[in-house]
């Protein structure tokens, strides 16, 4: 017989906050909740409906060492997520649940409920929604603690050159900047959302031989590229990035470059002041490249 459980979280920030946390969650989580969570690794898909993922679980999650799941619901007007656990939890002949995220003033109301068949004598999942509570409280935490940090750079070049040097910014910047970058490789994808790759670094970046990144937006109506790091950078638990180029305000042909970084920070750890001005670099480099060539072959 098929069951219903249902559980309401007030939680103290914004819906638009929360289901921004929500797209991060499988970098947060692992983060801030390592005993529940290892890692998220998905199979086919990048998280929209139909993707496939595995969800490797700590210790306090002794029921199953992983759990496959299926994406079946991610819409972004609703604020609304669903999944169905295909393999490894084995109280349950079927299990599916959905996370539906509702403004409620400066407030949201994270609404968690779940369809489940259990094996046996086996109760309602009360120990699953107590991990949903930590898991909601969790990325309430995220978003409390998050952290922006932005700069505007003017650069010689126009918006139209510099995005099509950024088209080719993973082949340009080893050559450009080989202290920094030494090569770019994509693991998956080519650069469209949900491609990842691996960033080598150079010896001017000594805290990491090197990150992987998701590229999360590349659009080109906007001029404006953002991805999130999933590994390799541990002074942060939770960083993305985002470059907008936009006709600059000071004289034609020119460009407003801005960056600007969302993060949560380990401990102490400050601003990220360094991946700034590596970002500034970044863009003087592409710049450059722009001006002597605006059309990229």
């Amino acid at each position: 017989m098929v069951h219903t459980v249902s559980h309401t979280e007030v939680l103290q920030c914004s819906a638009d906050d929360i289901w921004d946390a929500c797209k991060h969650a499988d970098e947060i989580l692992p983060r801030l909740m390592p005993d529940f969570f290892t890692k998220s690794v998905f199979l086919q898909g990048h998280g929209e409906p139909g993707s496939i993922r595995i969800v490797k679980l700590g210790p306090a999650a002794p029921h199953a060492a992983e759990v496959k799941e299926r994406m079946d619901t991610f819409d972004d007007a609703t604020k609304t997520l669903g999944y169905t656990v295909l393999e490894g939890d084995r109280r349950y002949s079927s299990f599916s649940a959905q996370m539906k995220f509702v403004p409620a003033g400066k407030t949201t109301e994270a609404i968690w409920t779940a369809t489940y068949e259990p094996v046996g004598d086996m109760g309602p999942p009360e120990h699953i929604k107590q991990i949903v509570v930590l898991v909601f409280k969790t990325l309430e935490r995220a978003v409390l603690s998050r952290k922006t940090l932005s700069h505007t750079e003017t650069l010689d070049a126009s918006p139209d050159a510099i995005w099509e040097a950024c088209k080719h910014a993973d082949e340009l910047l080893p050559k450009a900047m080989p202290e920094f970058f030494t090569s770019s490789t994509f693991l998956q994808g080519h650069g469209e959302p949900g491609s990842i790759r691996v960033v080598k670094m150079g010896p001017a970046i000594p805290h990491a031989a090197e990150v992987t990144e998701r590229m999360d937006l590349f659009d080109e109506a906007s001029k404006t590229l953002g991805y999130t790091v999933l590994q390799g950078d541990s002074r942060y638990h939770y960083f993305s990035a985002t470059m907008k180029f936009a006709p600059g305000a000071a004289a034609a042909g020119t460009t407003d470059a801005t960056w600007t970084a969302t993060y949560v920070p380990v401990g102490d750890m400050g601003p990220p002041e360094h991946i700034k001005q590596i970002a500034i670099l970044v863009f003087k480099a592409l710049a450059g490249v722009a001006k002597a060539k605006p059309t990229v072959a």
